[in-house]
């Protein structure tokens, strides 16, 4: 079940702890996202969590990829349109990780209600 965090939440928290939230939120978030979507991904969570920490900007890069993959699943099992974006969440999470953060997290906050229920 993928939970519905918000945003804004998500990224003060980033900040606050000096993006240790930040590595939560990415593990919690790809292992539902692995879940929910049946694996839209080539790396586990924890696979994914440790080449963020010590490779950042490909860690955000690879979970764009994967996020996208996993969102595109998700949406076509509940019959809403897909959307590609694994350009753009390529290209902020390996330029700007946090606004890829808000992104994500905003596409879940949209298919909660249609997954959860």
């Amino acid at each position: 079940m993928i939970q519905n965090r918000s945003v804004v939440t998500v990224i003060i928290l980033s900040f606050i702890t000096c993006g240790i939230y930040m590595w939560y939120w990415l593990y919690k978030t790809a292992e539902e996202l692995e879940a929910t979507g049946q694996g839209g991904g080539s790396l586990s969570p924890a696979a994914l969590l440790v080449i963020t920490i010590f490779f950042p900007y490909v860690g955000f890069l690879l979970f764009g990829m994967q996020a996208d993959q996993n969102l595109n699943n998700i949406k076509a099992r509940s019959n809403r349109p897909v959307s590609d974006n694994k350009v753009l969440y390529m290209i902020l999470g390996f330029i700007i990780p946090i606004v890829l953060i808000g992104l994500v997290q905003n596409e879940i906050n949209q298919l909660t209600p249609t997954t959860v229920a």
